[in-house]
C-alpha cells in the first residue's frame, strides 16, 4: 500500500484488519508445542467449556464448531464467561475451562478461571501479548500484541487460530489419526482472508451508499451465525448504529415484524447446511421493501441480489466464519468512516461517554 493510500486510513482498527493473515500463521507457529500438549492433557475429559465475553465469547461460539468438526466428538460447550462464573453448571475435576480474554484480565473470565481451577479442572486462557494471564489459568496462550484499537479484529482471529490448532490437536489425541489437515491452517485459511482483503472497494462502496439506513440485520446459521452477531457488535462499537446480528432462524420467529423498508439485510451464505435457509430470507426482504446484501464462496452463487453480493472462497464451512468476517470487518470500519466516527474511540471522545466510562467496568 502506498503512504498516500495508508494517509486515508488513519485508524488503527483498519491496520489491524490488514495484519490478519499473517498473524493468523504467526499464532499458529508460537503456540503448536504447547497447545499439542494441552490437547494431549485433555483428550480424555469428560466436558469442555470453552468462556468468554463479547467478541471473546464469540471466538468460543466458534471454537464449539471447530471442536466438533475436527476434535474427535468431545462434549464441549461454549458459555458465557459471566454465566460459567455466576450460573454454572456445577465442574467436575473431570472437566476442562478453556478461556478467552483479549487482556486477560475481564472479571467474569478471571472469575470462571478461578472457579475451575478451585475444584482442580485443568485451565488454559488465550490472550495477547503483554496482558494479564500469567496465573490465572495452567496454561497461557498468547496470540498478537495488545490491539491499540477496543474494536477487537486480528486478536479475534488470533484467538480463533489456536482454537483451531486446539480442535485438531484434541481431535488426533482422540482419535489417533489426524482430523484436521495441515494445510487448511497453514495455506487454505490464511490465503482466504487475503482474498477477503481485497473485497474493500466493494464494501467501502456499500457503506457509503447504504450508512443511512435504520437499521443493519446480519443473519447466518451456524458459523455464520456467530459471525452476523460479532460483525453486529463491530458496526456498534464503531460507528453506533443500530445492527443486530442472529441465526437466520431467529429471525424469522418474531424479529422479522420490526423490519421496515429503511433497513438493510446482510445474509452469510457461504456453502453449508444453512446456505439455502438464510437465502429465503432475500424474498422475504424483498416483500417488505428492504434491501439485501448476500455474502457468499464461489460455489453457492449465482445470486439474484438488490443491492449487491460480496464473493469469498469456498472454505470447510467452520472456516467459512472467518473468510466471510473480514469483509464485513472492512463494512463496519467503512461505515465508520462513512459516518464520521472513530472506529478506536469506543466513544470515549463523546464527555457523555467518557463520564460513563464502560471499559472500567470490565
Amino acid at each position: 500500500m502506498s503512504s498516500e493510500a495508508r494517509g486515508a486510513h488513519p485508524y488503527h482498527m483498519y491496520d489491524a484488519i490488514l495484519a490478519q493473515p499473517e498473524a493468523f500463521v504467526r499464532v499458529l507457529e508460537r503456540n503448536e508445542g504447547a497447545v499439542d500438549e494441552l490437547a494431549s492433557r485433555i483428550a480424555s475429559c469428560e466436558r469442555i467449556f470453552l468462556s468468554g465475553i463479547g467478541t471473546s465469547h464469540h471466538a468460543v461460539q466458534l471454537g464449539e464448531h471447530l471442536m466438533r468438526a475436527y476434535g474427535g466428538a468431545p462434549d464441549v460447550r461454549a458459555f458465557h464467561s459471566f454465566d460459567l462464573a455466576l450460573y454454572g453448571p456445577e465442574l467436575r475435576p473431570e472437566d476442562c475451562v478453556v478461556a478467552v480474554s483479549h487482556r486477560g484480565a475481564k472479571r467474569y473470565t478471571a472469575l470462571a478461571l478461578q472457579r475451575a481451577r478451585e475444584v482442580g479442572c485443568p485451565t488454559a486462557l488465550i490472550t495477547g501479548g503483554g496482558g494479564a494471564g500469567e496465573g490465572r489459568a495452567d496454561a497461557v496462550f498468547r496470540t498478537v500484541a495488545q490491539e491499540r484499537s477496543p474494536a477487537h479484529t486480528v486478536s479475534y482471529t488470533g484467538a480463533v487460530a489456536v482454537l483451531a490448532l486446539l480442535a485438531g490437536r484434541l481431535g488426533y489425541h482422540r482419535t489417533g489419526s489426524e482430523t484436521l489437515p495441515h494445510e487448511i491452517l497453514r495455506e487454505v485459511v490464511p490465503e482466504a482472508l487475503r482474498t477477503g482483503l481485497g473485497t474493500e472497494d466493494k464494501v467501502a462502496a456499500l457503506a457509503r451508499e447504504h450508512v443511512g439506513r435504520r437499521r443493519i440485520w446480519l443473519l447466518g446459521g451456524g458459523p455464520s451465525a456467530v459471525t452476523a452477531q460479532e460483525t453486529a457488535l463491530k458496526i456498534k462499537e464503531t460507528s453506533y448504529l443500530q445492527a443486530e446480528g442472529m441465526p437466520t432462524e431467529t429471525m424469522l420467529h418474531g424479529p422479522f415484524q420490526c423490519v421496515e423498508a429503511e433497513d438493510l439485510f446482510v445474509l452469510i451464505a457461504p456453502s453449508g447446511a444453512a446456505m439455502g435457509r438464510t437465502l429465503e430470507v432475500a424474498e422475504l426482504a424483498e416483500e417488505v421493501g428492504a434491501l439485501y446484501v448476500i455474502l457468499g464462496d464461489d460455489a453457492a452463487g449465482p445470486y439474484p441480489a438488490s443491492a449487491g453480493v460480496i464473493t469469498v472462497p469456498e472454505v470447510p464451512e467452520p472456516f467459512s466464519a472467518l473468510s466471510c468476517l473480514v469483509p464485513l470487518q472492512l463494512f463496519s470500519y467503512h461505515l465508520a468512516l462513512a459516518r464520521g466516527t472513530n472506529p478506536d474511540s469506543f466513544r470515549g471522545d463523546d464527555p457523555r461517554f467518557a463520564r460513563a466510562d464502560v471499559s472500567g467496568r470490565l
